[in-house]
């Protein structure tokens, strides 16, 4: 569990500009949760795909997106942070848009799925903590 929740300072600074950059990429797509008629459409959308309950799963999609994907941003709980957007991009891509595997969503699960591996870097809140937590105890 401790290494779920650890930064890795091995990482190059390019890994974490990566990470940021698609935070914010997926941090933007969650902000459609607070506009009412592209939630209407995404409603529609689960609903045409046969997704029980599309309603509530429209809202829980966009606000992972919103949560988790600023979570990865500011790379505070990296790891655990993806395993809700992966979900979230798994439903997209191969439920929502059968398995094509050219989407944005795919190359964003990929990219969850990395940081999922390498965790944050230097420039994330894991590793502020992590620093703080080793010079106490020291």
């Amino acid at each position: 569990m401790k290494k779920l929740l650890k930064a890795n300072n091995k990482l190059p600074i390019g890994v974490d500009i990566i990470r940021i950059v698609s935070g914010g990429i997926i941090v933007s797509f969650g902000f459609e949760v607070f506009n009412a008629e592209q939630m209407a459409g995404y409603m529609d959308w689960l609903t045409n795909v046969g997704m029980p309950l599309p309603g509530p799963m429209a809202y829980i999609g966009k606000l992972s997106e919103l949560i988790f994907g600023c979570c990865l941003l500011i790379g505070l709980f990296t790891r655990i942070s993806t395993v809700p957007l992966m979900i979230t991009m798994c439903v997209i891509n191969f439920i929502m848009l059968e398995g094509d595997l050219r989407t944005q969503p795919f190359y964003l699960l990929l990219l969850f799925g990395s940081f999922f591996f390498l965790g944050s870097g230097r420039i994330s809140i894991d590793f502020l903590r992590d620093k703080k937590k080793s010079g106490t105890a020291q």
